[in-house]
């Protein structure tokens, strides 16, 4: 028999032997599953901190500065690669520009060199006809004397022709020369000329330079008259001595970072805001 006490237990009174008993069935018996105890929904809000929304933006932010500086530098560096290869290929242009004139003038000076010798060939030959017409006095050789000559006058002209060419392509290779070093003598005057800006732009940041190095020295001597003129005011001050300490002390962990060496500050004005502190503290350790 199966009972409930007032505590919620089950109590089996009269129970049969179960030791060989394979299933055992209660009939009536309460439903004893728990009834589902499945708070509700407790899914809490977005906890996020704002410092950590801070810095996830600030990582944002970074990344993305990251890759556009990335990207920057690619682009940079294709366009300069691409000017080193435009360069180099103008350069080979203006070799085989020059070579080109060299070759073509050495040409026409072998030409102009044949031309002459063919002349010299067409009037040895013409002589000679003209020599066996006048002592043959025959047609057919006064003819050939006649053809000769004809030759001889051509090969003179073009002998000319080939000596004005060879002259020309000379002209023209000695103005390619002139050229180049005229080339070669401006750009030696761009390097001096940039050589000179940038040497005034180093002046120029070397004296920007001292200016802000004497006017951060003078913030740092500002800064220290500032921080004696607070701990005088505390000497004269009723507080008590802890409380003087506590302000001095104070004032000398805000002040210390901005004139330490280490941190960009002055030496000089450091040691000098030192000794300032030390005196400060030995007076009130006195008083």
């Amino acid at each position: 028999m199966v009972n409930l006490n007032n505590s919620g237990n089950v109590i089996m009174t009269q129970a049969p032997n179960l030791d060989f008993v394979p299933n055992v069935e209660m009939p009536n018996a309460p439903n004893l599953v728990r009834p589902n105890t499945v708070r509700p929904n407790t899914v809490r809000p977005n906890t996020v901190r704002p410092n950590t929304v801070r810095q996830l933006r600030a990582r944002a932010e970074f990344h993305a500065r990251m890759a556009n500086l990335e990207a920057k530098i690619k682009a940079e560096e294709k366009a300069r690669e691409k000017a080193i290869k435009n360069a180099v290929k103008k350069a080979a242009e203006e070799r085989a520009r020059e070579k080109a004139i060299k070759n073509a003038a050495k040409k026409a000076e072998e030409n102009a060199r044949q031309e002459a010798v063919n002349r010299s060939k067409a009037e040895a030959t013409a002589a000679k006809a003209a020599a066996r017409a006048k002592r043959e006095k025959s047609n057919r050789n006064i003819a050939a004397a006649k053809k000769a000559a004809e030759n001889a006058k051509k090969a003179a002209e073009n002998a000319k022709k080939a000596a004005e060419n060879a002259e020309k392509a000379k002209k023209a290779a000695e103005n390619a020369e002139k050229a180049k070093k005229a080339k070669k003598a401006a750009e030696n005057a761009e390097k001096a000329k940039k050589a000179a800006e940038n040497a005034k732009k180093a002046e120029k940041a070397t004296e920007n330079a001292e200016k802000a190095k004497k006017a951060k020295k003078a913030q740092a001597n500002a800064l220290v008259r500032i921080v004696n003129k607070k701990w005088s005011n505390i000497k004269s001050s009723t507080m008590t001595r802890n409380q003087k300490k506590k302000m001095g002390k104070k004032i000398y962990y805000t002040a210390a970072p901005k004139l330490h060496p280490n941190r960009g500050g002055n030496t000089q004005a450091f040691q000098v805001f030192s000794n300032a502190y030390d005196k400060f503290k030995a007076f009130v350790n006195r008083n």
